[in-house]
């Protein structure tokens, strides 16, 4: 079951890779380095040398998602593949409905769940590219659904 895991989400974050609708959204909440990261207190935080230096010099353009054979594209492709091929658990919230109030009370649980985990010093990382509805994402939405059994709409995947 854990290799279904993996190939879903896999999968998934490919499709979100190769989308450029969808790349675009997380370009728009890109923050590179320490400066914007402390700027903006929500989005995606990246420290990574290389693309912080190429962020400074003006060679990292966020006005448009990578082509799919981009080295943009490709090399999140495969660094993603390497760390889900070392994933050893995944966590799923699945609740009876999708109300507002139950979207809350799951990233509580979540929180709470992440801190007792690092409290442990186990790592934890939300993956929820299989859990977005667009055409593209039908196939791993669908999987994820059927491999944990939860039957749409009666039951949610949170996270």
């Amino acid at each position: 079951m854990l290799a279904r895991h993996r190939a879903i989400a896999s999968e998934a974050f490919r499709l979100e890779t190769i989308t450029p609708r969808t790349m675009m959204e997380s370009m728009k909440v890109l923050r590179v380095g320490a400066a914007e990261i402390a700027q903006y207190r929500d989005g995606i935080s990246i420290t990574d040398p290389m693309l912080v230096l190429l962020s400074k010099v003006g060679l990292l353009d966020r006005s448009r998602a990578p082509r799919p054979q981009d080295m943009a594209a490709t090399s999140q492709i495969k660094d993603f593949d390497q760390k889900i091929a070392t994933t050893s658990a995944f966590l799923w919230l699945i609740s009876e409905d999708n109300a507002r109030a139950t979207q809350i009370n799951a990233g509580r649980a979540y929180a709470r769940v992440q801190l007792a985990a690092t409290a442990q010093g186990v790592v934890m990382q939300p993956l929820q590219q299989a859990l977005q509805e667009y055409p593209e994402q039908r196939g791993p939405y669908t999987d994820i659904h059927a491999l944990l059994g939860a039957a749409r709409p009666a039951q949610t995947v949170q996270m």
